[in-house]
């Protein structure tokens, strides 16, 4: 597992400013070294957001898209994430090309196009552990932050990082935070983790270094840890004119990945 480009959420800018500017992070072989303290922190990141049983994250998205002129533009988005553990899950994702909503109940999971006025549903398994597993592997679904979820785990993606360091402190719209930078094969990526006795992802960078463009993907996050949540968001009630389709069809609609985990940059 490594991390990826998520649907709703995160993805990537360049490192090599920042790996220069810390020259002490590469050997004089040429080799990126991992710095321990920056996995441990992901780790305690890991730990801290399983302990909460409720949450609401707020996330503000800026991704990169290439034209066919070879132009890079970029796109913006928003998208809020309600989650109650340890089977409920709400997403709402909107952006300038799309608008969707993923809703799971402990029993049902859902993706719904209001635009299009399309959903497609499957029966799930009772956690939202096992339906991040499901997702993945039976229908090729990326769920929204779940590698910020598996540190600290069997899942974690830390066997796939080639390079690890600590970029001092920094600021994220005025929240003091430890700022991270990591290499992979694939993708090279920074994580901004709140200081203090809350360490959480208070902004995620990524860019896809296998495309020619470097595409990156901003997420800008905010997090409510004391949520008031009804129940009833978590249960898809589908609108009189909607129309049920085949969940392969409403997975390719609604822009969900068709395969498993990729840093291909336009899922």
């Amino acid at each position: 597992m490594a991390i990826r480009m998520r649907t709703a959420f995160i993805s990537g800018v360049f490192l090599s400013a920042a790996l220069v500017g810390r020259g002490a992070a590469r050997a004089d072989t040429g080799q990126v070294r991992i710095d321990p303290q920056a996995i441990s922190a992901l780790d305690r990141m890991g730990a801290f957001l399983r302990s909460q049983r409720a949450m609401i994250i707020n996330a503000k998205t800026t991704t990169d898209e290439v034209l066919d002129n070879g132009q890079k533009v970029q796109r913006n988005g928003v998208a809020t994430l309600k989650m109650s553990r340890p089977d409920r899950l709400r997403a709402d994702v909107s952006s300038d090309q799309r608008n969707e909503q993923l809703f799971y109940d402990g029993k049902t999971f859902t993706i719904y196009q209001p635009a299009l006025g399309y959903y497609g549903s499957f029966n799930a398994p009772p956690t939202l552990a096992q339906l991040v597993d499901e997702a993945e592997q039976r229908y090729g679904i990326d769920m929204p932050l779940a590698d910020l979820f598996a540190w600290g785990t069997a899942r974690s993606p830390a066997a796939d990082i080639k390079g690890a360091i600590d970029l001092g402190p920094s600021m994220v719209e005025g929240v003091k935070c430890d700022h991270f930078a990591f290499h992979q094969a694939d993708v090279d990526w920074e994580i901004w983790i709140q200081h203090g006795p809350q360490p959480l992802p208070r902004k995620m960078v990524i860019t896809t270094t296998t495309e020619k463009t470097q595409p990156q993907h901003v997420a800008v996050m905010s997090w409510d840890l004391s949520p008031r949540l009804d129940q009833s968001m978590f249960t898809f009630t589908p609108p009189a004119t909607a129309q049920r389709i085949d969940f392969d069809v409403a997975r390719e609609q609604s822009g969900l990945p068709r395969q498993g985990r990729s840093a291909n940059p336009n899922r």
